[in-house]
């Protein structure tokens, strides 16, 4: 339908405008030229489209957000007046079009558009791409949103030394001289926010694994270390691509499969096809323990998965996001097994991303999985746990409700029918229809289409769902125990069904876990006579899946003030620390820290720390020489210890620990934590830098300088949340520092200025979003105030939706806080 193209003030594409756009618009070629010499702010770009329309009569506009030097369209130059806020409108006809926009545009310092960063080691540039969902337009002209793909030829202008990686190779040695220019290579059809690049004095580790080329880039400043890890990070990519292959049976799609590590990326990953982009963070440059290896390789076979569910085919608007995010994320557990040496994936999804999907839907925002998208304000808001880990929890349930082969038959079917095209939610409906008799609709309409998350509850060894409107049909198993001699003995296992009208099942034990395997998403809830078993014997419960579920139906029950912070942190500290998987024990071992800081009754908080450093110090102490459990316990007691000494020898490096080293992180949080409680870290900063004077040591010392307990410091703190010189990353590290627990008389003034700030700086999208979520006042001595004048300035619809739904979030992750406090203190 015709849309009004003066409708849209703000840089954003409704969907309406998409729709529109998508039915004139097609066979879509950009040819993109960008010069990156031109100065420190800003970068020339130049883009020619060609397409297709269909009518011709249709409201067509480009969208760029840049400074518009001309505009040809067909020949001729269209009036100034066509380029207004991001867009430019067009005059088309019937057929193929061409069109030429050339002008100039901004770097970003915020990780979105092209981001540029100046390394303090070397003062060498190095810019990065980051588009989704509406950045592309930032840096060329073009049709921005998934459903219109093209094939893009890309061409960038560098000074002479860099190295520029794209989607594509070079088509062509770089040209000499004081610049160099690369042409790439033309793109198979790709959405505009997946075309990318980065540039800048990289470095380069290549390899190839079957006829795929593969290279891995980053700073020198880096390469020692990238130079350590390639093997073991070109051994999970070759068997990721195996993995892949076989099970969608489909080769790897694209030419070259190149991983580029960003300075400053405001991700863990993004997966550009031949260029992915990936966090710096995954470069590591100190000792870490073998979890952080699972998951920097979970990252990897995400951004792999991609390749297929979301690059090969993509979806057609955002409110399919789950189609990409979803699919990706559960692809990735399933390939772990297979494509690392970490075993099966499902007991550390368990542990670490059910959590975080159930507490999502614990808030006054929780929306469905795939839920309507109107715009790309919205598409942006909606990049969280419940898309990519309720999602890929709800396909799990999926697979096993129709069998893992029929499963992937659906997924082979979609994505040959679909390939190198859009597709949606009734795609994938109709491709599994073709390979299963299960009723894929009421399972769409049940786990896609609602929000929220059922509940099954034990009340006196009865089984049932707690009832709700929305309550789903679900099939869980559950495994009753009993305590033979201190320990949980299995009894019974098996299969029951329930349903949204009621029904259960009873079952005789002392342990009776619901949904014991964590194959259907539910939230869990234990009866007294339950959780007590839990806590006196759940180390000796033998099976790893079902200890995950009782760990976090405890820890659901800290959140739902049913049980007391204290409790937790006491079980953690008596059965938590027997896990042997060390990335349950460091999840178990941070969590109950944060049981004792964020929800425990604040007038203990400081003896409780004082009992936890006790404890996790005895930990250290007995755990083997040089090992993982050794480090992370470690870790922890540096986390929580009051002991000044302790913490400033850390920093000057004189470890307690014959075996551990002080490295840049154990320095760090020593010297974080000597901040926070009030020690004298003038001198240890200074100690810091120098031991690590790069980009992550600048930003660590703005945390720990944020975070003493002083009225300067905090006041240097706010100033700098604001300043000018900063980037996003940056400013970011000094909210991470200046919100603090314990400093609760310190930080209430600045309750009111947060509030007053959120409305002033709304028109920043990337600041208002982050300072919103990192200076929300949840440390407080006026929280009923807070509360109140968060509830008034959320009616008043002064802020923009996306700040709007942050500060909802805040407010209630405050009362929430509030009464798990008052649950601690009654205990």
């Amino acid at each position: 339908m015709p849309v009004d193209g003066g409708a849209a003030s703000s840089d954003k594409l409704t969907e309406a405008e998409a729709a529109a756009r998508s039915a004139e618009v097609s066979d879509v070629h950009y040819a993109v030229a960008l010069d990156l010499t031109v100065g420190a702010w800003k970068f020339a770009t130049s883009t020619v489209v060609r397409f297709h329309a269909r009518s011709g009569d249709a409201f067509v506009f480009l969208d760029f957000a840049g400074q518009v030097e001309s505009v040809e369209c067909n020949g001729r130059e269209l009036e100034p007046g066509a380029h207004e806020g991001s867009r430019v409108r067009l005059a088309v006809r019937p057929g193929a079009n061409t069109v030429r926009v050339t002008g100039f545009a901004e770097y970003s310092r915020t990780g979105e558009g092209l981001h540029r960063f100046q390394d303090p080691l070397d003062g060498r540039v190095y810019v990065h791409t980051k588009f989704e969902p509406f950045a592309a337009h930032r840096v060329y002209a073009c049709f921005d949103q998934p459903d219109l793909k093209a094939t893009v030829d890309l061409t960038v202008t560098a000074e002479a030394g860099w190295v520029v990686v794209a989607n594509t190779d070079p088509e062509e040695p770089p040209t000499a001289g004081e610049r160099s220019t690369w042409r790439f290579g033309r793109t198979p059809p790709l959405p505009p926010y997946l075309v990318a690049f980065a540039a800048g004095p990289f470095r380069r580790l290549r390899s190839s694994h079957g006829e795929v080329p593969l290279a891995l880039y980053a700073r020198g400043s880096l390469f020692a270390d990238l130079t350590r890890d390639a093997p073991e990070l070109f051994a999970v990519i070759g068997r990721g691509l195996d993995f892949f292959r076989r099970l969608f049976d489909l080769p790897y799609p694209f030419a070259k499969y190149d991983h580029v590590f960003a300075p400053e990326y405001a991700f863990g990953g993004m997966e550009h096809p031949g260029c992915v982009t990936l966090n710096e963070r995954f470069v590591f440059q100190h000792r870490v323990t073998a979890e952080a290896r699972r998951q920097r390789a979970e990252v990897l076979l995400h951004e792999m998965a991609h390749m297929w569910f979301g690059d090969y085919v993509t979806m057609r608007w955002w409110d399919d996001l789950w189609l990409n995010e979803a699919f990706a994320t559960m692809m990735a557990v399933v390939a772990q097994a297979e494509a690392t040496p970490y075993g099966e994936g499902w007991t550390a999804f368990t542990h670490h991303a059910l959590p975080a999907a159930r507490h999502a839907d614990r808030l006054p925002t929780r929306h469905p999985i795939r839920v309507e998208t109107a715009d790309t304000d919205a598409a942006r808001s909606n990049l969280g746990p419940i898309v990519y880990l309720r999602g890929a929890a709800v396909l799990h349930d999926l697979a096993s409700r129709v069998g893992w082969e029929t499963f992937v038959a659906g997924v082979r079917t979609f994505l040959r029918t679909h390939a190198w095209s859009n597709a949606g939610l009734d795609d994938f409906v109709a491709a599994l229809r073709k390979v299963s008799d299960e009723d894929v609709d009421r399972w769409v309409d049940e786990w896609l289409l609602r929000s929220g998350v059922d509940t099954v509850e034990v009340v006196r060894g009865r089984v049932a769902q707690v009832p709700d409107p929305e309550a789903r049909h679900l099939t869980v198993r559950v495994a009753a125990f009993e305590e033979h001699q201190g320990e949980l003995v299995l009894r019974h296992r098996e299969l029951v069904s329930l349903g949204p009208r009621g029904g259960g099942r009873d079952f005789a034990g002392e342990l009776i876990v619901p949904n014991d395997d964590a194959v259907s998403h539910v939230k869990v809830r234990l009866d007294p006579q339950s959780r007590r078993a839990a806590l006196r014997c759940l180390s000796t419960l033998d099976d790893r899946r079902t200890r995950a579920v009782v760990w976090g139906a405890l820890w659901d029950d800290v959140l739902d003030a049913r049980l007391p912070a204290r409790t937790y942190a006491a079980a953690v500290l008596t059965h938590g620390v027997l896990e042997s998987d060390i990335g349950v024990l460091e999840a178990l071992v941070e969590r109950a820290v944060r049981a004792v800081e964020l929800y425990g009754d604040p007038a203990d908080r400081g003896r409780l720390l004082e009992a936890v450093a006790r404890r996790v110090r005895a930990q250290v102490a007995t755990a083997a020489f040089g090992s993982d459990r050794r480090l992370v316990f470690a870790r922890a007691l540096v986390d929580v210890s009051p002991d000044h000494g302790l913490l400033g020898d850390l920093v000057r490096g004189r470890s307690p620990w014959p075996d551990l080293e002080v490295d840049r992180d154990l320095r760090w949080r020593a010297v974080a934590r000597l901040a926070s409680i009030g020690g004298d870290v003038d001198g240890v900063l200074r100690v810091a830098r120098e031991a690590d004077p790069g980009d992550n040591g600048r930003r660590n010392a703005l945390t720990a300088e944020a975070a003493r307990p002083t009225r300067a410091a905090k006041e240097e703190a706010w100033t700098r949340v604001f300043g000018e010189g900063f980037s996003l990353a940056e400013r970011k590290a000094v909210m991470a520092g200046l919100r603090q627990p314990g400093q609760e008389d310190l930080l209430t003034p600045y309750a009111d200025r947060y509030l007053r700030a959120l409305e002033n700086r709304a028109d920043e999208p990337g600041f208002a979003v982050a300072f919103a979520r990192g200076l929300f006042p949840r440390f407080t001595t006026r929280e009923d105030v807070v509360l109140a004048r968060t509830d008034l300035l959320l009616e008043s619809g002064r802020l923009p939706e996306n700040v709007r739904k942050v500060v909802r979030e805040e407010r209630a992750e405050l009362a929430l806080m509030r009464a798990a406090r008052a649950c601690d203190a009654a205990r």
